[in-house]
């Protein structure tokens, strides 16, 4: 039988989430959903069977790749490169950004992905108590707002890249909270919390300086102490270690890889301690 690829649907999200089962991803119905509402995706079949399917994020320019996966039971037959092929035809121009296991790196270098840095998960299934958040003098926290949302999404561009404003205004309506911190006049960093997988993820985290992002990361584990929570980090940070230390282990260690030329950050820039997810960075 040969392998056929199609554009994915929204009923297809149904077959996604029980193909991710199979291998113990933590993604939820609704994980999958909000995932293809945000970009677009490919099917493998076969003989009319779903075999595997990706997705692509088209951001401003540049794009983001993941939800790569292909059925246990045929695995090793090229399925993997022909959705990988696929989806690059989708994406002629500007960089190309995914996450990849270490299984996954030699594919994804055979077309022209290089690898960037590590990537750190840390998780705990009943999260510790944190420090309390510790404000400098002239900060303070405050949920964020409607009018917040354009600075928001171009302090997120600044850090990586990827002009991601579909995703912020789903992050709008579909978030559990999102803090500000202040420092003066200025906006020092923000945090996401959502829903994720088998309880929450705290990002896009998002700071100036690792101070600013600790504080804001205190201030979201005093909501959601004894749940279970995940955040995808830097792996060569400071940070990472002290989430670490906190009692949040590093459970999965994938690699940042990008195709073209890597987002040249401007001095200024936020920095981005916390990934809104591996798919889409």
């Amino acid at each position: 039988m040969s392998i056929v690829l199609r554009q994915m649907n929204e009923n297809d999200t149904e077959t996604g989430y029980q193909l991710s089962q199979q291998v113990k991803w933590p993604h939820r119905r609704e994980d999958w959903l909000q995932a293809y509402r945000l970009g677009e995706g490919l099917v493998a079949t076969e003989a009319g069977k779903t075999v595997g399917c990706a997705l692509i994020w088209h951001w401003g320019g540049s794009h983001t790749l993941g939800l790569v996966i292909v059925d246990p039971l045929c695995q090793g037959r090229g399925i993997g490169k022909l959705l990988m092929e696929g989806l690059l035809e989708k994406a002629p121009g500007g960089m190309v950004r995914l996450h990849a296991t270490e299984m996954g790196k030699g594919l994804y270098e055979k077309y022209g992905f290089r690898q960037q840095s590590p990537m750190h998960q840390h998780q705990s299934a009943s999260l510790p108590p944190f420090p309390a958040a510790t404000l400098a003098p002239g900060q303070r926290l405050r949920a964020a707002t409607a009018d917040d949302l354009p600075r928001l999404i171009d302090y997120d561009y600044s850090a990586h890249g990827l002009r991601r404003t579909a995703l912020y205004e789903d992050l709008a309506g579909s978030a559990e909270f999102i803090t500000v911190l202040e420092s003066g006049d200025e906006m020092a960093g923000f945090a996401v919390v959502r829903r994720f997988g088998r309880g929450y993820v705290v990002g896009p985290l998002l700071a100036r300086d690792e101070a600013a992002a600790r504080t804001l990361f205190c201030d979201c584990a005093a909501r959601l102490q004894d749940e279970f929570v995940r955040i995808d980090t830097q792996g060569e940070w400071p940070f990472s270690l002290w989430l670490k230390a906190q009692g949040m282990p590093v459970v999965d260690a994938p690699v940042m890889m990008i195709r073209g030329t890597p987002w040249q950050k401007q001095p200024d820039a936020f920095l981005d301690f916390g990934l809104f997810s591996q798919a889409l960075g």
